[in-house]
């Protein structure tokens, strides 16, 4: 995982990052390996992706997606260009009535055992404006639509999987 290496209080809200004018700073999250494997995906929780990444979907003028060049300090005589996956594409979709979520008092949701989306909603939502998104019920959630997914996989990234919506969950990532 990464982590920021400077405070940005302006990202990853409902509306595009305004350039710095620079890259971004990040670094290696702690543990920090000696030999850090440098692959094509990797988190903040954004999703964080390899320049090889990014040039397949940039292309495609995703609705609400904007990518922000990022500088990943992986040693300090090494550093690397990234790109932030920024969504500010929030949907509101989970079907609470099939889902099993664990929720604030306020009825926000605080974790998900299992999610299910509410297929009426998504319907009502032109596809186009739906192929990659945030739960706006939790927003560290990104969802991709399967034809990104296909997109991205077809280049064969390294340290990057998709998990269907039927399988996903707050563990998923630690699951084969």
């Amino acid at each position: 995982m990464l982590e920021w290496d400077e405070y940005l209080a302006t990202f990853g809200n409902s509306r595009p990052f305004k350039p710095l004018g620079r890259p971004v700073k990040l670094r290696l999250g702690k543990p920090i390996p000696k030999n850090p494997i440098m692959v094509d995906f990797h988190e903040l929780p954004a999703p964080v992706f390899s320049p090889r990444v990014k040039e397949a979907l940039e292309p495609l003028d995703i609705h609400g997606v904007q990518f922000v060049l990022a500088d990943v300090k992986v040693k300090p005589d090494d550093v690397r260009p990234y790109w932030i996956l920024n969504v500010y594409n929030w949907i509101a979709c989970v079907d609470r009535g099939h889902s099993i979520l664990s929720l604030f008092d306020d009825g926000g949701v605080l974790g998900v055992k299992k999610l299910v989306l509410d297929e009426k909603a998504l319907s009502e939502i032109p596809l186009e404006r739906r192929l990659v998104f945030c739960l706006r019920e939790s927003l560290s959630t990104h969802v991709f639509h399967q034809s990104m997914v296909e997109k991205v996989l077809a280049l064969k990234p390294e340290g990057l999987r998709f998990i269907p919506v039927s399988r996903w969950s707050d563990s998923a990532a630690f699951q084969p």
